[in-house]
């Protein structure tokens, strides 16, 4: 039996020992602790196993992402308090991943792939929207400042989730043992000149229309409306 499969089985026998029954609990119990034994497992290694981490295709693949792109896969993380990571694959393809307890993890993952597609149609409506004739560097540039406000609006709606200390220093074992090489991503700024930043504000505007209301503890998690 691989480990994963032990972990799972060790997480189920300790929701039941959790139960009000207590012969159940007990003989739980005693279960979950032959198991570790047998299988040289700590505590350390059963809390680690509820740290998740979720896949997203990321919104732009670009070698170096734009400012935007920064902006939205952390107003996600901060949203659902949990780590945020970018990965280049073998073929060039940008993913993103949201790691944190599984659940947070999980819906966190969704979530941005949710904002990734709004945000995307927005982009292309409003280069759709553009003068035929400005320069393709210029549209560019508008749509990259579009974005930025676009996420600065959503962003300004997220009442951040504070991960516990707990949780804190799990995500940071997690991350020791499975991506001990990471590296600072650097991002590209828009630039443009005065002109060009009257689309922040149009993107700021649009981004209005987004409500991103996460769940915390007990109650309802990763409930997401788009007005």
């Amino acid at each position: 039996m691989s480990n994963k499969r032990i972990l799972d089985k060790i997480k189920k026998l300790l929701a039941l020992a959790a139960s009000g029954n207590q012969h159940e609990a007990a003989n739980a119990m005693a279960k979950v602790q032959a198991l570790m034994a047998a299988n040289g497992l700590t505590e350390t290694d059963i809390e680690l196993s509820c740290i998740g981490q979720q896949w997203a295709k990321c919104a732009n693949q670009s070698r170096t992402q734009p400012q935007w792109s920064h902006m939205l896969i952390s107003l996600v993380g901060d949203a659902f308090g949990v780590e945020v990571m970018y990965q280049r694959e073998i073929f060039g393809a940008v993913r993103v991943s949201f790691i944190g307890p599984a659940e947070r993890a999980e819906i966190a993952g969704c979530v941005y792939e949710v904002l990734a597609r709004r945000l995307g149609k927005a982009r292309r409506e409003y280069l759709a929207g553009l003068n035929k004739r400005m320069k393709t560097t210029t549209k560019t540039t508008r749509a990259d400042l579009f974005c930025e406000g676009w996420c600065r609006a959503v962003w300004a709606k997220v009442q951040q989730l504070v991960p516990s200390e707990k949780e804190s220093a799990l995500v940071k074992q997690f991350m020791e043992q499975n991506h001990p090489k990471l590296k600072q991503a650097t991002a590209r700024e828009a630039g443009g000149n005065r002109r060009d930043h009257n689309s922040m504000f149009d993107g700021y505007r649009a981004g209005q229309d987004v409500e991103l209301n996460a769940g915390v503890a007990g109650q309802e998690q990763g409930k997401l409306e788009v007005l």
